[in-house]
């Protein structure tokens, strides 16, 4: 299947899940993400906030965990500027004034700003991903232009409610490959 039939796909099928369903898979990605991962030499850490009308799955469990038992890893969060079709990362402090975009996306108001290049690890969001570790997300273009300027050894974990389909049809030379991809079952590993 190519992007655009994925991506509906996808955002029909998520619409079938209650809130308890995409809670449970929340919580069991974010054991396999802890299970998985220590952070010991992850200094800056990117990672989204859900747009819960679009029931994505929820990363507070993982902002909670990391906020508490890892002082040494910063969290920061995206801030897009929709005009541009562009992104930044700022500083995720507990209690950061927050804004609601025009999609729905939880953004800081204002904050100290990370530059990409800094980043060492990155969480993706994504509607789908396949067996060779390529994501769908809502087209937009915000993470793969973002990730064009972070470094090249930034692990790039994507987060899904959903198993990988086996292959998506229409890659190009745009799309980045994950390292990762935690589900509710397991942790995919492409590298």
């Amino acid at each position: 299947m190519n992007k655009a039939d994925l991506r509906k796909l996808f955002l029909e099928k998520r619409k079938s899940y209650t809130a308890e369903e995409i809670q449970w898979k929340s919580l069991q990605i974010a054991t396999h993400f802890f299970a998985r991962f220590m952070l010991a030499d992850v200094r800056y850490l990117h990672i989204f906030l859900p747009i819960v009308r679009q029931q994505e799955l929820d990363t507070w469990p993982i902002i909670q965990r990391i906020t508490k038992n890892y002082p040494s890893v910063q969290l920061v969060i995206p801030k897009t500027d929709i005009p541009n079709l562009s992104m930044g990362s700022y500083v995720y402090e507990p209690g950061i004034a927050l804004q609601t975009n025009k999609w729905g996306m939880s953004e800081p108001e204002n904050g100290q700003v990370v530059d990409a290049s800094q980043l060492d690890m990155i969480l993706l969001p994504l509607l789908a991903f396949d067996e060779q570790g390529y994501r769908v997300g809502y087209g937009k273009g915000f993470y793969d232009r973002y990730l064009q300027r972070c470094k090249p050894a930034v692990i790039k974990v994507g987060l899904s409610i959903e198993a990988p389909v086996p292959q998506i049809a229409d890659i190009d030379q745009y799309d980045y490959k994950m390292d990762y991809c935690v589900t509710p079952e397991k942790v995919w590993e492409f590298v």
